[in-house]
């Protein structure tokens, strides 16, 4: 790939959503090739002067792969089974949270053999107000097992930033609020000072204002 492509162009030739791609770069892990040194906050602003190097598709494809969590589908075949309903989900949240879901289908695979090889099943996941949700067998969901398995997720993902991994906290922006680490807290824009550091978790804090 001799010439530098724009973000639409890039786009075209990855078969993915513009916006899908220009939201990858605003995270900052990927930096362009041009303009130099163009990073985080500044790209939705400026994404129209993105330049973007074979390198950088080539990062960018790795990523991809990252965000749609492939290499999970293929090492937890066994206990993760894409909802095929009408509408059906997938696995809707950050790269970040790998460790959160490998750790709760590794805690599957472990009631499966508890339980004779039951074939309990995670279905789909979401982020919600900055924190994990995952969805197995409505059957054996009900079971305390299993709903300690998703509690401890939900608890563990206020802790991970959702983009790579490492400690973090919820973070309030004025119209978003994600779990993110220093680096990439970024995102969520401006903090909103009344509710960024003060509420770290956001369905805890609904209840209790119901109190």
């Amino acid at each position: 790939m001799a010439d530098l492509l724009t973000c639409r162009e890039a786009a075209q030739l990855l078969n993915i959503d513009l916006l899908n791609l220009v939201d990858i770069l605003a995270v900052g892990d990927i930096v362009p090739t041009e303009p130099d040194g163009l990073a985080g906050s500044e790209v939705w602003a400026r994404n129209e002067e993105i330049r973007l190097c074979e390198t950088d598709i080539d990062l960018i494809k790795a990523e991809l792969r990252r965000r749609q969590f492939a290499d999970f589908k293929r090492d937890y075949v066994d206990v993760y089974q894409q909802d095929e309903k009408p509408g059906a989900r997938g696995l809707e949240f950050g790269p970040g949270w790998l460790g959160v879901l490998t750790a709760y289908a590794d805690g599957l695979r472990a009631l499966n053999a508890k339980w004779n090889n039951s074939h309990a099943q995670l279905r789909w996941g979401k982020e919600k107000f900055g924190a994990l949700h995952l969805y197995s067998d409505y059957l054996l969901a009900t079971k305390i097992e299993v709903i300690n398995l998703h509690r401890e997720a939900y608890k563990s993902s206020l802790q991970t930033c959702q983009e790579c991994g490492l400690p973090a906290r919820l973070r309030f922006g004025h119209s978003i609020c994600l779990t993110l680490c220093d680096r990439h807290k970024h995102t969520i824009g401006e903090p909103d000072p009344t509710r960024d550091g003060i509420i770290l978790d956001l369905n805890a804090w609904m209840l209790e204002q119901r109190d």
